[in-house]
């Protein structure tokens, strides 16, 4: 068999593995892990197209920081202008790769220029550089693959040859109708939390983005601790993450004058308020797959408590404590009390990080996992770069 037909082999099988996977930052980084293996590249970045603007969206760097803390850096807010003024929205906006032997000798007229900021922050020395497009159906630009420093077997940045060139082409072609389906999944869900925002205007969709990212990011401290392989790691953060932006949708059941009541609610309406919960999970329940069975456990267990006071419905049925609370509602509790601690509310400033973090130290064993709290202490430094993410 030759050089070609194994690649093209190793590509089916890999696009095969990635199907099933359901979150983008799973997906993106399985993508980037491939593109390094085949092109020995030392590092590389996936930019997302938002609009007019390419979003960073993942990026692996073996000289600054180990593969497996490349989830940290994920939700770093840099845009660049879809235009052909960078290599990446130069890329983006025309559709076509670019092969750079040395990003500090462009050819002559390029309308793009390298942008040396990243090298001179963190001393990294950016050399050759190998950028495609992701390519939608009609020819339009989903992302960019933007691969640098191909490496020899001293270890030192050399150019990327034809053959690697033409393996990131095909990988580019074969993944993006993955991305595609990935961003159509998406707005399905933004779909579904903008029903939810008609009723309650707290419930948008950078609060789910938010829930969806500490969620993940928890469940990501909690899995390393116990050894999970990475991979599957990787698939069961993703489908958590989704699922734990949906946590709320029974609010779409909930009377407006209930969910926009300004002052405290009465017995009555506190309990239909609380029956969101079992709304949601029946909402949930026509669907089908592993996603939906933790979305469903969401929606209807994230507000137990760890002491076992807490509801699934609008009476006392299916009160759960301690580790019989499924372990997606317990961290989408952590997660969702948090965000709304240190979100303004018309009825209330927003609180700093450390005084919601503080608050969920204190009713840790009573209302919330006690261990869960401690990794949300753990991973404190991601929650910043969370909410710059998603503003709003």
């Amino acid at each position: 068999m030759d050089r070609n037909s194994r690649v093209s082999n190793r590509l089916s099988g890999f696009i095969e593995e990635i199907s099933g996977y359901r979150d983008r930052n799973a997906l993106l980084d399985r993508i980037l892990a491939m593109a390094r293996e085949i092109t020995r590249a030392d590092a590389g970045t996936i930019y997302l197209r938002e609009r007019l603007e390419l979003v960073f969206a993942y990026t692996h760097n073996d000289s600054l920081f180990p593969v497996d803390e490349a989830h940290r850096h994920a939700y770093a807010a840099i845009r660049l202008p879809v235009s052909e003024k960078s290599i990446a929205g130069y890329v983006a906006s025309t559709g076509r790769s670019l092969n750079l032997a040395n990003v500090r000798a462009l050819p002559q007229g390029a309308p793009y220029s390298f942008n040396d900021a990243f090298d001179r922050k963190t001393g990294f020395v950016t050399s050759s550089m190998l950028t495609l497009p992701f390519l939608d159906r009609r020819g339009h630009a989903l992302g960019v693959l933007q691969l640098i420093n191909s490496l020899d077997p001293q270890h030192n940045p050399c150019p990327f040859n034809a053959d690697m060139e033409g393996d990131m082409r095909m990988l580019a072609r074969e993944v993006s109708g993955i991305l595609e389906l990935s961003e159509a999944e998406k707005r399905g869900i933004y779909g579904i939390l903008r029903m939810a925002a008609v009723h309650d205007p707290a419930e948008t969709g950078p609060h789910a983005e938010r829930v969806g990212a500490i969620a993940a990011e928890l469940y990501h401290a909690w899995a390393v601790k116990r050894g999970h392989i990475l991979d599957v790691l990787l698939q069961e953060k993703g489908n958590l993450r989704l699922a734990a932006m949906l946590h709320d949708i029974g609010k779409v059941g909930i009377s407006e004058a209930i969910l926009k009541k300004p002052g405290a609610l009465n017995e009555e309406e506190f309990g239909i308020m609380r029956g969101h919960t079992a709304l949601g999970a029946s909402i949930l329940d026509d669907a089908h797959g592993d996603l939906s069975v933790l979305a469903h456990d969401i929606a209807l267990h994230h507000h137990q408590r760890w002491n076992g006071r807490g509801y699934a419905g609008s009476g006392d049925e299916g009160r759960l404590s301690g580790e019989d609370i499924p372990l997606g509602a317990r961290i989408t509790a952590i997660a969702d009390v948090f965000d709304a601690l240190v979100s303004p509310r018309c009825y209330k400033k927003p609180w700093t990080f450390d005084d919601a973090l503080a608050q969920l130290r204190k009713d840790s064993g009573q209302h919330f996992d006690p261990v869960l709290v401690d990794h949300l202490a753990e991973i404190s430094e991601l929650l910043e770069p969370i909410y710059r993410r998603f503003p709003g």
